[in-house]
């Protein structure tokens, strides 16, 4: 297959590889043609971009709305989203860390890194202050080494258990040795990283079959570019981004090489990623689950949506993240939260039918926590008073990212646009009155349908 560059696969890459993407922004990909427009994804943030400053650190919902800000103000939304994914892979929690302020630092240092060298991302997150208290490397010392770190660097950040062929990748004796490594890595009175010499096990460690006076700088460095860490990064980009495979998949041979080519570079193996014809594939297309963020994110980008400063409003957004189940800066545990079909169950499906119902209601005379204009989804407004309801449901639609050539779903909507709340048919007048009930409506109805729940 040759990918055939149109609005179908320009709007799939967008999705893909951020929230929500407009119109307007899928006109301009296929403009700009496949190979600019991957490239343009991993062009850094501008210092000019109007993005939330430092938040406020006095409560969880204050890094929660900043992120959230920043997720739908961005105009490098890869970097947002590859953020997002390192906060699951990297899972760590407020609960147990304690200090607010510990948890900015980290997205901060996983949105500087997110697309750059694995080894500096890696290095960095052992390092971290937040990750040192999460996993407890804080009480590593040499006289009573602790293990947490040392096991969750290799069986959830870098190689995993087992590789593509159900072979261990590491020993228990790997794991004992390399939490040795780790001795000293702790933090001062001012939750600084230092590395406490006094603390610190300097004596001989076999690690994967070498012999040495390993730190932690060693066993990273040794990780990072062994090819299980190698697979087992592109198997985990590949299922986030396409859809979900297994570890023997030959589709990720490109990526592993890359990956180990390029010196562990994340943009090196992303740009393979979406380059493959299989990411294109039927298989891709649309069979996604959106996540909560993805989900909440990409409707008010979509919608035009502003966040409100409004003391009674402020959190509404990230809320409606969390009733659907993803409180960012919580991950339920060190495994982060479950991808894809995970997010649907009963209880979740109807958290995302309140959600789409909240997000279409939000108006400004309400004090929402967002609030967006339904007539700007209809077009010039000297014009709108001409559009019938089946222009009215294709510019929703199309608005919104979906098939406005399905005949059932157009059907349905149209129906809806012509009829009273007795069920009556009524003939429909695209007029103010209209435009705040019936087209908030529409919206509610395609946010909450099952296609739109799939990116």
């Amino acid at each position: 297959m040759v990918v055939s560059w149109n609005e179908e696969t320009a709007a799939h890459l967008l999705r893909r590889t951020g929230f929500g993407p407009r119109p307007v922004d899928v006109a301009a990909a296929v403009k700009k043609g496949m190979a600019k427009t991957i490239a343009g994804l991993f062009k850094p943030w501008k210092k000019s971009e109007k993005l939330p400053k430092k938040p406020k650190v006095e409560s969880l919902e204050d890094i929660q709305v900043w992120w959230l800000r920043r997720m739908v103000a961005t105009k490098s939304p890869l970097v947002e989203k590859m953020a997002l994914f390192w906060h699951n892979h990297f899972a760590t929690a407020l609960s147990k860390v304690g200090r607010l302020p510990l948890m900015h630092q980290q997205n901060r240092t996983l949105r500087k890194h997110a697309v750059g060298k694995f080894s500096t991302l890696c290095l960095e997150m052992a390092r971290d202050p937040a990750m040192v208290i999460w996993l407890d490397n804080i009480s590593n010392i040499a006289s009573d080494p602790n293990e947490n770190f040392a096991r969750e660097l290799m069986e959830l950040f870098t190689t995993g258990v087992l590789d593509q062929f159900g072979q261990p990748n590491y020993t228990e004796q790997d794991v004992q040795e390399s939490a040795r490594a780790f001795t000293g890595w702790t933090l001062d009175e001012k939750y600084k990283f230092v590395f406490d010499t006094e603390n610190h096990d300097f004596g001989g460690k076999t690690f994967r079959g070498q012999t040495g006076n390993f730190d932690g700088t060693d066993i990273v460095a040794a990780l990072v570019v062994d090819p299980a860490t190698a697979r087992r990064l592109a198997w985990k980009l590949w299922s986030f981004f396409a859809y979900e495979t297994t570890l023997d998949d030959p589709v990720l041979d490109p990526l592993v090489a890359e990956y180990l080519a390029s010196g562990t570079s994340i943009k090196a193996l992303l740009n393979v990623l979406f380059n493959r014809d299989e990411f294109y594939s039927a298989t891709a297309l649309r069979s996604r689950v959106k996540g909560p963020a993805e989900l909440v994110v990409g409707a008010l980008r979509q919608l035009g949506a502003k966040i409100s400063n409004s003391d009674t409003g402020v959190y509404q957004a990230s809320q409606a993240m969390q009733s659907l189940g993803q409180s960012i800066f919580e991950p339920p545990t060190v495994f982060g939260w479950k991808e894809g079909q995970h997010w649907i169950s009963t209880n979740g499906m109807l958290a995302r039918l309140r959600t789409a119902e909240t997000i279409a209601d939000a108006r400004t005379s309400e004090g929402a926590g967002f609030q967006w204009n339904p007539a700007k989804l209809l077009g010039p407004k000297k014009k709108q008073a001409a559009l019938t309801a089946t222009e009215v449901v294709a510019k929703v639609l199309d608005a919104l990212g979906q098939d406005a050539t399905l005949p059932a779903t157009v059907t349905a909507l149209e129906t809806y646009l012509q009829t009273d709340e007795n069920g009556q048919p009524v003939t429909f007048f695209v007029e103010p009155a209209s435009i705040d009930v019936k087209v908030r409506g529409l919206v509610a109805l395609v946010l909450s349908s099952p296609e739109y729940q799939l990116a």
